[in-house]
């Protein structure tokens, strides 16, 4: 019987009169890579933030190596061993490399408090080498791509002797290229005895990269076995209840493509991105833009909602003409971009005043808001959306994922747009809410506003889109009704053009 390096017992967490966690367990042996599933809400975060000091337990009891043990602060389980890579990077851009790993620990002369940069250097080489990495220690992170910023953050966590290391969403902005690469450091980590918590919604890596699997449901583990012995209907199941169902099949719909489009998009050019591209959108359609990541998918997006320039090309719509974001935002454009945390929200801010903020000529009168008017509009999307909150005038820093993303849609269906833009619109989301996404996309099409969406998760893209425009290296090289795309390997065909 293997023994285990971690061992959390009835744990238990309530923020105000709001229990989070109730007697929930959760165990981890040396060397193993241990996938915490759940929906946004479920508690993961929760946990791994008691784990890691950030939060102290109302009740139940940790051990590391058989020992209790009570984190006050994280620093506290630093000292253990413990080290936490978020999903949004903890690293300082303006800052080397090296200076990012070693910081607050940084190699010092015995009798000063001078750095020793050359030293710092050297140890930071080493680390990288040690997993295979070619990344200049030197370097400023901000120039570096977000693949090498996560084996940074790794490298950082191993320069501090970390013995457990929890993963949040560590693929979710990664290229394919990049995620074979986190996948073989984490199974030499592994190999050398390191214990990795991986917390993730793409169920497909889970099963090819964990030893086992942990979900949880409502502040509780529900299930726990090796990976193995899970099915994706078990893990659904455990993570949903019997009465819930996340199917991302393909609905085929009936589009009128006889009409004239709502949006026309002309030779687009975008410096060192994209190369005439040309489409068309109809009223009512939902339409895929497929790629890989760097492929220009972004940069077109961008450049029809006006924040990005373009040198070249015509965008249209209703036929007039769009020169810059204003423009294209009093025409009926709407964008849910990629980041939506430094992009799409304003996270000290209430879920209220997000969904006011690009409505604000709705909700002011003689330059006065109208307070009452802006929180019913925000309920009204609470109950549409089904957005987890204690009400309108919730902090939404303080919402999950899932939630988040979905405050971000309800600000620009307040405008009722004439095209919506998703760009990646299920990313850090649990299988439920993307579940209730594609279905919310539909229903905003069905009523007639043309979507265009970009995903990286081939499944979901075929499972929301009736029209596919295939995107490589800036140009447009394909475009394909959604019927004639056979499976998920022959887009991935497609996309590597």
């Amino acid at each position: 019987m293997q023994t285990n390096v971690l061992e959390m017992r009835d744990i238990d967490k309530s923020f105000a009169s709001n229990p989070v966690l109730r007697r929930a367990g959760f165990s981890l042996r040396k060397g193993e890579c241990h996938a915490l599933m759940g929906e946004n809400g479920a508690g993961k975060s929760t946990m791994m933030k008691i784990l890691t000091g950030v939060y102290f337990r109302d009740g139940g009891t940790v051990e590391i190596d058989g020992k209790e043990v009570v984190f006050n602060a994280p620093r506290d389980a630093e000292n253990a061993g413990i080290a936490m890579i978020f999903q949004e990077f903890s690293l300082i851009p303006t800052l080397t490399v090296a200076q990012n790993i070693f910081l607050g620990h940084e190699p010092k002369r015995t009798r000063n408090a001078f750095i020793r940069d050359a030293e710092m250097v050297r140890r930071a080489r080493a680390i990288l080498e040690e997993f295979g990495e070619n990344i200049d220690p030197r370097a400023r992170v901000e120039e570096l791509s977000v693949g090498a910023k996560q084996m940074v953050e790794i490298a950082k966590a191993l320069s501090k002797n970390a013995r457990i290391i929890v993963m949040d969403e560590p693929t979710a902005s990664l290229s394919e290229k990049e995620v074979e690469t986190l996948f073989r450091l984490v199974r030499q980590l592994k190999e050398q005895g390191i214990s990795i918590v991986y917390i993730s919604h793409r169920m497909a890596e889970i099963y090819q990269i964990c030893d086992r699997i942990t979900a949880m449901r409502d502040g509780r583990d529900i299930l726990t076995a090796d990976t193995r012995d899970v099915t994706m209907e078990d893990l659904i199941r455990a993570m949903l209840g019997s009465e819930r169902k996340a199917t991302m099949e393909w609905v085929q719909r009936s589009v009128d493509t006889s009409g004239v489009p709502v949006l026309e998009v002309e030779n687009l050019h975008v410096p060192g991105a994209v190369r005439d591209v040309s489409f068309a959108l109809r009223p009512g359609e939902i339409v895929g833009l497929a790629g890989l990541t760097g492929s220009g998918r972004t940069e077109i997006v961008e450049a029809v909602f006006g924040i990005r320039s373009a040198d070249g090309g015509t965008i249209k719509v209703d036929g007039q003409a769009i020169r810059s974001n204003r423009e294209a935002i009093e025409a009926g454009i709407g964008l849910v971009p990629e980041d939506r945390r430094t992009q799409g929200l304003v996270l000290d801010h209430s879920l209220k005043d997000n969904v006011m903020l690009p409505n604000l000529s709705r909700f002011t009168r003689k330059s006065f808001v109208r307070d009452a008017a802006a929180r019913r509009a925000a309920t009204t999307h609470i109950h549409d959306l089904n957005i987890k909150s204690e009400s309108a005038d919730q902090q939404v820093l303080l919402l999950s994922g899932g939630n988040q993303q979905k405050i971000v849609l309800a600000k620009w269906l307040e405008r009722k747009p004439k095209v919506l833009i998703l760009d990646e619109p299920t990313i850090g989301v649990d299988i439920g809410a993307k579940a209730d996404l594609v279905m919310k996309i539909r229903e905003i099409a069905d009523a007639g506003t043309a979507v265009l969406v970009i995903s990286s998760e081939f499944e979901e893209l075929l499972a929301i889109s009736d029209r596919l425009l295939v995107i490589y290296d800036g140009t447009l090289i394909a475009e394909m009704d959604r019927q004639d795309v056979q499976s998920e390997e022959a887009l991935h065909h497609a996309v590597q053009g």
